[in-house]
């Protein structure tokens, strides 16, 4: 685990302290602290431009970064080593940039004849109080080596608004 917990700083000061950080594996932990303890959505994007950086930086950083850690999460598909794992840290490193807003969550990620896919909630309008958010969800298409190869949004909606969950719940009891 890492010595910074994200909790402890202001986004301005976590994102100071993120500078000095230039282990892609540690900012992935400080960003896996940060979505389970606070889960600012300003921490989550500070985090993730330093990724960024340290990943265009040093390519040699991110393809070795599978340690013994991951290596049991990874399994998700024998014949090509990629497995769920790494097409979440894919998506997360590159859906808010693909789509040009900041990613709030994966939601789903699936494998079928034609490769992956996912689906994401991307922060489309930033709103007081934070319920009151336009998220929209996107399908995105990812092949068998986790690149992603297309998306298309599915749905606007208010953070809020939990008429669609209601409904899968609805129709899920029938």
């Amino acid at each position: 685990m890492t010595d910074i917990d994200p909790s402890e700083y202001t986004v301005d000061e976590l994102r100071d302290e993120l500078d000095s950080i230039d282990d892609g594996g540690v900012l992935r932990e400080v960003r896996e602290a940060e979505s389970d303890g606070k889960n600012r959505s300003g921490a989550k994007e500070a985090i993730a431009e330093r990724l960024e950086t340290v990943s265009d930086d040093g390519a040699e950083a991110s393809e070795g970064e599978n340690d013994d850690d991951d290596a049991d999460e990874t399994n998700g598909n024998a014949t090509s080593g990629v497995g769920i794992v790494d097409i979440r840290n894919n998506i997360r490193d590159a859906a808010a940039d693909l789509i040009g807003r900041p990613l709030d969550s994966v939601v789903e990620i699936g494998h079928g004849d034609d490769g992956w896919h996912a689906i994401v909630e991307i922060i489309e309008r930033r709103s007081v109080p934070d319920t009151q958010d336009i998220l929209g969800r996107y399908t995105l298409e990812l092949d068998e080596e986790a690149a992603i190869t297309g998306y298309r949004r599915l749905d606007r909606y208010r953070r809020g608004d939990t008429r669609s969950d209601e409904e899968a719940a609805a129709s899920a009891s029938t």
